[in-house]
């Protein structure tokens, strides 16, 4: 049997048990058992469509036609979208163009959901009177002025037709999902439904994630011959001789990334689940991922994640305590087994194994300071061409800006950058005055937002090391979104006049 097929079943075989254990807890309060079944239907028909078709164009046109019109019958298009959103890899072609335009745009999974599953419902939110209008929530003037930002400068070093295009493609890739994950999510009903599609399909690619690195086999590996692609990601990677798991996200690192947002969106769905050992399950699920990633970027970032939950749960105290108690017992225990040495070696900064990557990253800093410096407000549109950063070309011909924020600061500067960062930062410190003031800290509302705070503190780390390829601006671009429509939820709570919403009273008597 080919390789692919013998993966497909892998895949198969792999992600039934998952979906049918998630089927009872998210269906009893967090997703409609419809919606539930047709998101699962569709996940198997792009998983079976990407390893059947044989043409990457065949599977765009396929998987775009029975989303566009199967997908219309998903109650909530967001969910549909966060639950399919790494059932695929993001494989990339080009659309050929004419008349003198040699091509149109790069098309890949991510952006085939973004267009036929974002963009109607964008319209649809653009058109309901009771959704803020543009410029009304804290996070839209910074990724609005972002993104114009980048283009602005974009068009003085390229032409208008590149401009154009590029342009379409911060639409389709960060306003999207932007602007449908905070307008469309201003409920609790909906919000849940958002957070446990997202970690479904992530449980789905983190059960995959595990096998690979047990069984030291990429399953999506052989795709890109078979349909035709070129690919730079989805190499087999090791570290300490143990395969660094990928999944469908090209990379240990974006992989690590995925699994640690959806580990932050996990905690707050504590209640949905009616058995603690069954939530507790997929936590440890979603944490054996990112421990087959063997990514030390995500670890630290997963552990900040939860730390920064635990600070804020009401009660923090016991719960660091027990933390730290049961960190005492086990390290010891640890430090006994014959893997006490490559455990020691992997662990991010004490550990010795592949140093090499932690001076990359030291130099890279190092030198793009002194680049950002020669231009500190508005960045080096062509910081590549200056030669300042030829000492870090590696053996495969490219400098890799493995870190975000020194991507966006070579390229738009400290401007660029301070926008980029507001546009997390301005959301986030508003809703710590919400926890830290406002709201009941033993209600959900009070939950959800301090698990979207810790996923925001993780998922920042991370970036710090890895650059924004991928699902990696898609996830963080959502992220914000979610911040805009919890601040959203938060003020209509508030409202002395507003009365309990049908799906929220539903929400109190599910979990009560």
């Amino acid at each position: 049997m080919p390789e692919y097929l013998r993966a497909l079943v892998a895949v198969l075989v792999l992600s039934v048990p998952v979906f049918w254990f998630l089927r009872k807890p998210l269906t009893a309060v967090a997703i409609e058992p419809g919606d539930y079944r047709l998101r699962v239907g569709l996940w198997f028909f792009v998983t079976l469509a990407l390893f059947l078709a044989h043409s990457f164009w065949l599977f765009v046109a396929v998987v775009g036609v029975v989303l566009l019109t199967v997908g219309r019958l998903d109650s909530n298009p967001i969910g549909l979208y966060l639950f399919l959103m790494l059932v695929a890899p993001p494989f990339r072609a080009p659309i050929e163009g004419f008349g003198g335009i040699n091509r149109f745009i790069d098309i890949d999974y991510l952006r085939l959901l973004s267009l036929v599953v974002l963009l109607p419902t964008a319209l649809r939110l653009a058109f309901q009177r009771d959704n803020p209008g543009v410029f009304r929530l804290p996070g839209d003037k910074y990724v609005i002025g972002y993104l114009v930002l980048q283009a602005a400068i974009l068009s003085e070093v390229t032409t208008t037709t590149n401009v154009f295009r590029t342009a379409l493609s911060y639409v389709i890739d960060a306003w999207l999902p932007y602007y449908v994950m905070s307008r469309g999510l201003s409920d609790a009903r909906r919000m849940r439904d958002a957070f446990a599609s997202f970690t479904a399909g992530c449980a789905a690619i983190g059960m995959i994630a595990v096998f690979e690195a047990g069984k030291g086999w990429l399953l999506y590996s052989s795709l890109p011959s078979i349909l035709d692609v070129h690919w730079s990601y989805g190499s087999y990677m090791y570290r300490s001789a143990s395969l660094r798991a990928i999944g469908t996200t090209g990379h240990s690192i974006i992989l690590g990334y995925a699994m640690t947002a959806a580990l932050g969106l996990h905690l707050s769905l504590r209640p949905v689940y009616e058995r603690s050992a069954t939530w507790l399950a997929v936590g440890l699920l979603l944490t054996a991922a990112i421990g087959a990633s063997l990514a030390r970027g995500p670890w630290v970032g997963a552990a900040a994640l939860l730390l920064t939950a635990a600070a804020l749960a009401p009660n923090s105290k016991a719960l660091l305590g027990r933390t730290a108690l049961a960190a005492a017992f086990v390290l010891p225990l640890l430090m006994l087994t014959p893997m006490a040495d490559r455990l020691i070696s992997l662990l991010p900064f004490v550990g010795s194994y592949d140093e090499g990557s932690v001076d990359y990253r030291q130099q890279l800093y190092t030198v793009s300071m002194k680049v950002i410096m020669m231009n500190p407000l508005l960045g080096t549109p062509n910081y590549l061409a200056t030669g300042a950063l030829e000492s870090l070309r590696q053996g495969e011909g490219i400098i890799d800006i493995v870190n975000t924020y020194l991507g966006v600061a070579l390229f738009s500067g400290f401007i660029g950058l301070g926008l980029f960062v507001g546009v997390f930062v301005s959301g986030g410190l508003r809703i710590a005055r919400k926890l830290l003031r406002d709201i009941d800290k033993n209600s959900e509302l009070h939950r959800t937002g301090r698990c979207l705070l810790a996923t925001m503190v993780g998922i920042m780390l991370i970036i710090a090391t890895v650059s924004f390829e991928n699902a990696i601006p898609y996830i963080y671009w959502c992220v914000a979104g979610f911040f805009g429509a919890y601040l959203q939820r938060v003020q209509l709570e508030e409202a002395p006049e507003a009365q309990p919403r049908v799906d929220d009273a539903e929400a109190a008597a599910g979990w009560a």
